[in-house]
């Protein structure tokens, strides 16, 4: 029975990483679960076994790393905006998280249409200028120019999404999170000198 349980635990993290590899290349919609299963070396049938269909194949790849990182970004969003925790501090968490988990990032902001999570990008993006908002209401004018939030906000996740896709090692990832921090922290004081004159 024992033997049973691990050999089924094993065979459905086989389908798990086959289906992340061919979500990535393929995205969702263009998938098969046929090459899912060659990949994973079982038969069609045992994708059923696991999951209801290929949309429940992908949310099981990546539910878990999406509520981690919602936690996550909450939780340093309300620390940044509170002052308990410098920008560059939550960058580099949030960084770490991001290199851990790229492969599902990329699932869900780049190869996620045709699933429940298709719109996941315009939220995180929605998201996003809400944080960039109210912090920039801390400094008077700067968080009523909706045009300069949503430009800023595209720049950085452009920048996020060049991190994650580069190829970069985890240690040269958090080097340029960094510099772009201060690149950012630099021009965000600028700013604000420029919109009080």
């Amino acid at each position: 029975m024992q033997d049973r349980k691990k050999e089924e635990q094993n065979t459905r993290e086989l389908l798990l990483e086959a289906g992340k590899e061919e979500f990535l290349e393929k995205g969702f919609e263009k998938a098969s679960l046929r090459k899912i299963c060659e990949r994973a070396g079982v038969t069609t049938g045992a994708v059923y076994f696991f999951f209801e269909n290929k949309e429940d194949l992908f949310h099981q790849i990546v539910a878990e790393p999406l509520r981690q990182m919602e936690k996550l970004t909450k939780e340093l969003s309300k620390a940044e905006l509170e002052g308990d925790l410098p920008s560059s501090e939550g960058d580099r968490k949030l960084m770490e998280f991001l290199w851990h988990n790229r492969k599902e990032a990329r699932l869900l902001m780049e190869k996620s249409a045709g699933t429940r999570y298709e719109n996941f990008k315009d939220e995180i993006f929605s998201q996003l200028e809400q944080s960039f908002t109210m912090f920039f209401q801390k400094y008077g004018k700067m968080g009523e120019d909706k045009n300069l939030i949503r430009i800023i906000v595209k720049m950085r996740m452009e920048g996020c999404m060049e991190l994650i896709n580069g190829g970069y090692s985890m240690e040269e990832m958090l080097r340029l999170s960094e510099l772009i921090g201060c690149y950012a922290d630099g021009g965000f004081f600028s700013l604000i000198k420029e919109v009080e004159m």
